[in-house]
C-alpha cells in the first residue's frame, strides 16, 4: 500500500511483454502445438494400445511405458493444455508468458529427441514438431528480453544505461 492508501503495482518498473512480431510468432506456434498435441494426446489416451494412430506398442520396447497412456497424458497435458494456457497468458501480456513459452519450446525439442531415441522410427512429424519447438523458443527470446532486462535492472543486477 502507498502512503495514500492505494495499492501500488507489484512490479512498477517491469514492463509487460509487448505483442509485437516475436510474441505473435511464439503465440501462434503455441496454438499450433497445442492443437496437435491435444489431438495426439487424446487419441493415445482414448486407445492406449495405439490403434487409433496405427501405432504398435512394440515401439515402446526399452521405454518405461507398457502402452501409450502416460505418453498421451504428457503430450495432451503439458504440450496441449500447457501450450494453450501459455498462449492465453501471452495474449494477456503476462510477464511470465515469454519464459513459459521458451520452456515449452525447449521441452518440445527434448520430447522429440527422447521419442526418437525410444521408438527408433522416423516420421515427417518429428522434424516438423522439432522445428516448431525451436521457433517457439527462438521467438520467445526477443519477446521476453525487455521484461527480463527490466527485471534485472530493478534488482540492480544490471547497470542502468544512461
Amino acid at each position: 500500500m502507498s502512503v495514500h492508501g492505494q495499492a501500488t503495482p507489484r512490479h512498477p518498473l517491469v514492463p509487460r511483454p509487448e505483442l509485437h512480431a516475436p510474441g505473435l510468432v511464439a503465440i501462434a506456434g503455441l496454438i499450433l502445438l497445442g492443437v496437435g498435441a491435444l489431438a495426439g494426446g487424446a487419441a493415445l489416451v482414448a486407445a492406449p494400445d495405439g490403434s487409433v494412430m496405427q501405432f504398435d506398442t512394440t515401439i515402446l520396447a526399452g521405454s518405461p511405458f507398457p502402452d501409450f497412456l502416460v505418453p498421451g497424458l504428457i503430450l495432451g497435458g503439458v504440450f496441449g493444455i500447457g501450450s494453450f494456457a501459455v498462449a492465453v497468458a501471452g495474449f494477456r501480456r503476462a510477464r511470465l508468458a515469454p519464459f513459459c513459452a521458451f520452456a515449452i519450446g525447449c521441452g518440445q525439442m527434448i520430447w522429440i529427441v527422447v521419442e526418437l531415441a525410444i521408438i527408433r522410427e522416423f516420421s515427417f512429424l518429428h522434424p516438423t514438431m522439432f522445428v516448431l519447438g525451436l521457433a517457439i523458443a527462438a521467438a520467445s527470446i526477443p519477446w521476453g528480453w525487455p521484461t527480463f532486462r527490466a527485471w534485472l535492472t530493478q534488482r540492480h543486477l544490471v547497470p542502468i544505461a544512461h
